[in-house]
């Protein structure tokens, strides 16, 4: 009885749970997962999110819509909403932002999983295409897998 009772209560909460991952995947919060639920295994929503990310930026880096990603960045609080260079998502007053300077002194700014993405497709692109990494990492980054 009692047990039947615990595994109907768990299936209940197993569906509030799966619910609610889908109600922040619609808030749009898929770029920060500190904003996710923590527990309850693999969050496939967030993995997919992330993946479609990578193919995001990887695409815009072989269509040169998008620069190499830079060797240094400064990162504090936003005082003013300002647009991500990788998701064009607002970054809010509050949160972290990543302020790169480009060499012709154009800045731009990122959320900090944006910035990772754009970090790792750069490696991942500087070491197949090491003509291009000119813009950003230095020859021993180049050469990461």
């Amino acid at each position: 009885m009692v047990i039947d009772s615990t595994c109907r209560l768990l299936r209940s909460n197993g569906r509030l749970l799966a619910a609610s991952r889908a109600l922040i995947a619609c808030s749009q919060r898929l770029l920060n997962p500190w904003h996710g639920i923590s527990g309850g295994g693999s969050d496939d929503i967030l993995d997919a999110a992330e993946s479609n990310l990578y193919q995001h930026v990887r695409t815009r880096l072989q269509h040169h819509t998008l620069p190499i990603a830079p060797k240094l960045v400064h990162a504090r609080r936003a005082t003013v909403e300002r647009v991500c260079i990788i998701c064009r998502r607002s970054i809010r007053p509050g949160s972290i932002q990543h302020e790169s300077v480009a060499a012709d002194g154009r800045k731009d700014w990122s959320h900090t999983l944006c910035l990772r993405v754009w970090v790792d497709a750069s490696v991942g692109l500087a070491a197949r295409f090491p003509a291009r990494s000119s813009g950003g990492f230095d020859d021993e980054a180049s050469r990461l897998p």
